[in-house]
């Protein structure tokens, strides 16, 4: 008889590093301007959830965490899709655009983790949002890399 162990409930994605990712952006949306009730009215979710993930780290639902994707932006679903390996570029985008679009998504990944390394370290506080900007870094620029299909 087989015995089931916490080990086989994870999946390919872990909980843990969408809910880390969720909370950084969230707090980065926060830092941004949002406000619970704002992001709240523009996903569709209550602000007392979109708290919950941000303050508790609660585990979002695949279409929470895809609904406060869409509402801030690329550079954000692209950090969701970087979990599996993937990056987004919305099909009405003419090709051009998208690498320069790119280079500018780019740029705010690298900010992020220069901020936090600014004072030659990357401290506890630091980790989790320095990571998500490793990660989503990596997803944006994929598609230039000969693993992602430059040319």
């Amino acid at each position: 008889m087989r015995v089931d162990t916490s080990a086989d409930e994870i999946g390919l994605v872990s909980p843990d590093r969408v809910r880390l990712l969720v909370q950084g952006l969230l707090r980065g949306a926060q830092a941004s301007g949002w406000t619970d009730d704002s992001l709240g009215a523009a996903t569709g979710l209550s602000a007392r959830r979109i708290k919950s993930y941000r303050v508790e780290g609660k585990e979002p639902s695949l279409s929470a965490a895809l609904s406060i994707g869409v509402v801030l932006g690329t550079s954000a679903i692209n950090g969701l899709l970087a979990t599996i390996g993937y990056v987004a570029r919305p099909l009405d985008e003419a090709e051009d655009a998208c690498v320069r679009m790119l280079a500018a998504d780019a740029m705010g990944h690298l900010a992020v983790i220069a901020r936090n390394a600014a004072d030659g370290r990357i401290d506890h506080t630091e980790e989790a949002e320095t990571r998500l900007a490793a990660d989503a870094l990596i997803a944006t620029v994929l598609p230039l890399a000969s693993a992602g299909g430059a040319a």
